[in-house]
C-alpha cells in the first residue's frame, strides 16, 4: 500500500506501524519483517547502528528481511519486473550480501538467527540448465559469505528461497530436484557445509496452495529431502470453485488489477493447467469455468470468503501448513504476509493507515487464536509490514 523507495518515507511508515501495531496488539517491541528498496539500502547501511537505535525508539524489532523485490515494488506496474535481477546477475548476490550484513546489525541482542527471503532463481521463460548452474554458484558464494559473517558477528543469517508460481522453482518436486541435481553437486567441499546451514526455503502458503499442492505432503517431502525451511510466510490465495454457468465472472473480474502478476492455476481431470495472469484465464473462454481455480493474490489471512461469499480463500491450506510446521519444528520464523491491501476490491480495502493497522491486527489475532498457546512463550508470529 505504501511506496517505500525513499529513506524518509521508509522511516515515517515503519515508525507509524511499529507504534500503532504494538499498541493494538500489546506486543512490544513489535516484530517486523523489513524490506529495503536498493536505493534505501544504500542510504542506511552506512548508518546501521543509528537505524538499530531508531527501530528501538519506534518500538520495533526485526528478525527477517524480504530481499525478493530489488527495485521499486510499488511502481504502477510491477508484474515480471519483480524477478529482476535474477540469481544469474551479480547485482542480486551483492544486494543480498548487503541485506545480510545489515540484518546482522539490526537483530536484537538476544536473537542469534535471522532469515532473508529471496526469489526462486528467476522467471522460468528462457531459463536454461546453464542458468541454474550459474545461480547455484552464486548461492554457494553467498553461503560462504554468510558462514564468514556468522564467524565475525555471532549472527546466523540464512537465505530462504521462496518458490513462486511461474518461476524456475515453483513446485516442491522442482525444489528437491534443484537441490539434489544442481545446488549440492555444484557446492565444493568448502561450500557444502555452508550451503546446508545457510541456504534453505521460505515456504509461502499462498504460493504452494495456488499449485494445488497438499501442504502436509509438500512439507513432508522437503523434510525427507533434508532441505531446511528457514521461514514460513502465512498467506492465503484466492480460490474460485467450479462455476459452469459463469455466474461468478463479474466477481472474479473485481480482482483484475494492473500492478501485480496474479498467476492462475486450474485443476482439471488431466492435471493442473498453468496460466500466467488472471486476465488470461478470464479471457480463455467459458470452458475453463467448469474447473476450480486458484489465483496468486494474497488476501487477508483471517478471511475464509470474500465479497458475497462466492469467492473462497485457501485459508485452510495455510492453517494445515502452519500446524504441520509447528508439530514437526520445521522453522522458527513465521510471518503474516499480505501485501495486496491496496489493490483489493474496495469492499475489503482499508482507506487509510489507521484502517490498515486494524486490518493487520485482525490477521495476527486470527493466526494466534488458530493455534492456542503455540506462541505464548516467545512471539514467533511476526508481520511483514514494511513492504506493503
Amino acid at each position: 500500500m505504501h511506496p517505500l523507495q525513499t529513506e524518509d518515507v521508509w522511516r515515517t511508515k515503519i515508525g507509524f506501524f511499529a507504534a500503532k501495531l504494538g499498541e493494538i496488539t500489546g506486543n512490544k517491541p513489535f516484530p517486523m519483517g523489513l524490506w529495503f528498496h536498493e536505493g534505501v539500502l544504500s542510504a542506511v547501511e552506512s548508518r546501521s547502528e543509528t537505524l538499530r537505535g531508531e527501530l528501538a525508539a519506534w518500538g520495533a524489532s526485526t528478525f527477517t528481511f524480504n530481499a525478493f523485490p530489488f527495485g521499486d515494488f510499488h511502481q504502477p506496474v510491477v508484474k515480471r519486473a519483480v524477478y529482476l535481477p535474477d540469481w544469474t546477475d551479480p547485482a542480486r548476490l551483492d544486494y543480498t550480501k548487503r541485506c545480510a550484513s545489515l540484518l546482522a546489525v539490526l537483530l536484537p541482542d538476544e536473537e542469534s538467527f535471522g532469515s532473508i527471503s529471496t526469489l526462486p532463481l528467476g522467471w522460468r521463460v528462457d531459463w536454461t540448465p546453464e542458468h541454474s548452474e550459474k545461480a547455484a554458484e552464486a548461492l554457494c558464494a553467498l553461503a560462504l559469505y554468510l558462514a564468514d559473517l556468522k564467524e565475525r558477528t555471532g549472527k546466523h543469517i540464512a537465505l530462504a528461497i521462496e518458490p513462486e508460481p511461474g518461476c524456475v522453482l515453483e513446485r516442491t518436486p522442482q525444489v528437491i530436484a534443484f537441490w539434489n541435481e544442481v545446488l549440492r553437486p555444484v557446492a565444493s567441499c568448502d561450500a557444502m557445509l555452508a550451503v546446508e546451514e545457510h541456504i534453505g526455503l521460505c515456504y509461502d502458503t499462498c504460493h504452494q496452495a495456488v499449485q494445488f499442492e497438499d501442504a502436509e505432503e509438500s512439507l513432508y517431502a522437503l523434510r525427507h529431502a533434508e532441505i531446511r525451511i528457514h521461514k514460513m510466510q502465512l498467506s492465503s490465495a484466492l480460490e474460485f470453485p467450479a462455476d459452469p454457468a459463469c455466474a461468478t465472472r463479474a466477481l472474479r473480474e473485481q480482482f483484475v488489477e494492473p500492478k501485480f502478476l496474479h498467476q492462475t492455476r486450474v485443476q482439471t481431470a488431466d492435471g493442473v493447467w498453468d496460466i500466467d495472469d488472471l486476465p488470461q484465464a478470464l479471457n480463455a473462454g467459458p470452458g475453463l469455468f467448469v474447473h476450480p481455480w486458484r489465483v496468486h493474490y494474497h488476501v487477508p489471512v483471517h478471511a475464509d470468503a470474500l465479497l458475497d461469499g462466492s469467492i473462497r480463500t485457501t485459508r485452510g491450506e495455510m492453517l494445515r501448513a502452519l500446524r504441520y510446521a509447528l508439530t514437526h519444528h520445521l522453522c522458527s520464523h513465521f510471518e503474516v504476509e499480505t501485501y495486496t491491501w491496496g489493490v483489493l476490491p474496495e469492499a475489503h480495502r482499508p482507506v487509510d493507515d489507521e484502517g490498515l493497522a486494524e486490518a493487520i491486527s485482525k490477521e495476527l489475532a486470527f493466526v494466534r487464536n488458530a493455534v492456542p498457546g503455540a506462541f505464548e512463550e516467545k512471539s514467533e508470529i511476526r508481520n511483514q509490514k514494511s513492504e506493503s
